[in-house]
């Protein structure tokens, strides 16, 4: 993290009129809010936490001798010339002010199954080969479904050249005849191997939905992403957010923390500023034609926004969105060499069998899977210089599982979910601990003996990400990855409300930090101009294509 002295950040405000005015402070409002000062737009950022970067920040634990981060556990594209460098730029941050850490390139996520692993290595055409070599019956289907990889790679290259679509949409007709399919009516159309399948579909952790609802276009879209390389920014998520802010401030912006937006004011049918809450200054009201929502999206349209400015069609379809499946976390740190034991800085997915269905068919009725998917990603092994990470000699990992988002699920009512005291609820604390135990013992299968050298546990649920960041659902993921909410059916930057613009993991960018960056970048695009946008995400100074990374 950055030792530059910073502005303060909780009590003091000294105008209140602005260009534009951010509600929330993750990782797509910073983006947003940082490309927008960089351009010479005066920016006030507003957050309710204590911390700003939404999900991409750290917490610390007995005192300051365990640092985890709360979201950002691998990220794609982070190469020079990657999405991620290249949106860090546009807000004028250079590609040195963060260090990149790629994992192993023959096998970042490992996928672990009764009996089989599989490691996926960077490069589309490694990947492509080595399940070529593993699955040579298979050669048709393989084929076919890289084609349909290659074919998305290029359409999204349109968003930043539209030009390029008189010569790059003749080449896309697989994409066009399967734009609204679920991974499973794609890959039928090409193996009906279990195995095959399972790998292909083997990331759905990235997004939490199964095969069966999960979107054809938006999985290829992520797996292109990883392709491009897997990193860890040194120092951890927390590290993007901090330089994003510094990039508001260093060019005249404004972070005001702990201040809870209640109310985005309209006039007209236009924005005029927005009032909102701090226990330093009181409640307060400030003003600019353009306010950026990058809070939850339900929130912002049913809450914030007076309903008489939104059309009925818009109010009904916010309120019927299906949200994504919510995560647990169990943070642990463990006094075993994962190095001698023959660990690699890889991620691990753990899974009961070929069959991803049968987790999420629990998890849509509000129930915990009897055999839990768990991924476990090993921060010490991804940023080993990280001294803030654990004690020496102490590995810091993170399990991760969907869950059951409703309070029943927990043991908790509604009001205690609302008022706060479930935190103390003992048949609460029963299922964390609960919860954690179950995924301990299945990451026994990758790390035996793991439950004997258990230092430090903590555990998150849903509810605290509700509680730090205000999602609906408890989600980090915003609405469902299905082909119902994708592509056009997902909200775009702009309202009907002139002037109000969203960002975010909601919007049509999609969600996890690219997302978020992303949508910031088409919020800042959608305030200044389009030329944003092309100078940001600039296809000639794109990744080179997935095929040869």
């Amino acid at each position: 993290m950055s030792n530059l002295k910073t502005p303060d950040r909780i009590k003091t405000l000294d105008d209140d009129r602005f260009d534009v005015i951010v509600v929330g402070a993750g990782i797509g409002g910073l983006t947003a809010a940082a490309t927008l000062a960089h351009r010479g737009k005066k920016v006030l950022v507003l957050d309710m936490h204590y911390e700003m970067g939404g999900c991409a920040t750290v917490f610390h634990r007995k005192g300051k001798a365990y640092e985890f981060d709360v979201g950002l556990h691998y990220i794609g594209d982070c190469g020079p010339e990657g999405l991620i460098p290249r949106i860090l730029r546009g807000a004028g941050i250079d590609y040195n002010e963060i260090e990149f850490l790629e994992q192993d390139p023959e096998a970042f996520d490992t996928l672990c199954f009764p009996g089989y692993r599989f490691g996926i290595p960077r490069g589309f055409e490694r990947f492509k080969e080595k399940l070529l070599a593993e699955f040579p019956q298979e050669r048709k289907g393989i084929i076919r479904y890289f084609k349909y990889l290659d074919q998305v790679w290029k359409f999204m290259g349109i968003h930043s050249n539209p030009k390029s679509a008189l010569w790059i949409l003749p080449q896309c007709l697989l994409l066009a005849r399967y734009a609204n399919a679920t991974v499973k009516e794609f890959l039928d159309t090409c193996t009906q191997d279990k195995k095959l399948r399972a790998i292909l579909t083997g990331q759905l952790g990235v997004y939490h939905q199964p095969p069966s609802r999960a979107s054809m276009a938006g999985h290829a879209g992520v797996t292109n992403h990883f392709l491009q390389g897997s990193f860890y920014p040194s120092g951890g998520g927390q590290v993007f957010s901090d330089k994003l802010g510094e990039a508001v401030e260093r060019n005249g912006g404004k972070i005001l923390l702990r201040s809870k937006v209640t109310k985005i004011l309209v006039e007209n049918g236009a924005v005029k500023g927005v009032e909102f809450e701090n226990k330093k200054l009181g409640t307060k009201t400030v003003y600019a034609d353009n306010v950026i929502a990058n809070a939850d999206i339900k929130h912002t349209l049913l809450e914030l926004v007076d309903s008489k400015w939104l059309k009925p069609k818009t109010l009904k379809k916010t309120r019927d969105y299906e949200m994504s499946p919510a995560m647990g976390i169990v943070y642990l740190g463990i006094d075993l060499d994962m190095i001698k034991e023959g660990h690699k800085n890889t991620n691990y997915r753990i899974y009961p069998d070929y069959d991803y269905e049968i987790a999420y068919s629990a998890i849509f009725k509000e129930k915990f899977p009897e055999n839990p998917h768990v991924f476990i990603g090993n921060a010490t092994l991804k940023d080993p210089q990280n001294k803030n990470l654990a004690p020496e000699g102490i590995y810091n990992l993170q399990l991760m599982s969907v869950t059951p988002a409703s309070p029943e699920a927990w043991g908790l009512t509604e009001e205690e979910v609302k008022d706060g005291s479930y935190r103390k609820n003992p048949e609460y604390l029963k299922k964390k601990q609960w919860y954690a135990e179950q995924l301990i013992k299945t990451a026994e299968s990758v790390i035996p003996g793991l439950s004997k050298h258990i230092v430090y546990q903590d555990v998150s649920t849903p509810f605290s990400v509700t509680r730090f960041i205000g999602s609906s659902g408890g989600t980090s993921y915003g609405i469902a990855f299905t082909p119902e909410q994708f592509l056009h059916r997902r909200p775009s930057e702009k309202t009907e409300v002139k002037g109000l613009y969203l960002c975010g993991a909601s919007t049509r960018t999609g969600h996890g930090i690219f997302g978020a960056m992303t949508g910031g970048v088409e919020a800042a695009a959608a305030v200044a101009g389009r030329n944003v946008r092309y100078d940001v995400l600039d296809l000639g100074k794109r990744a080179v294509a997935s095929a040869e990374a």
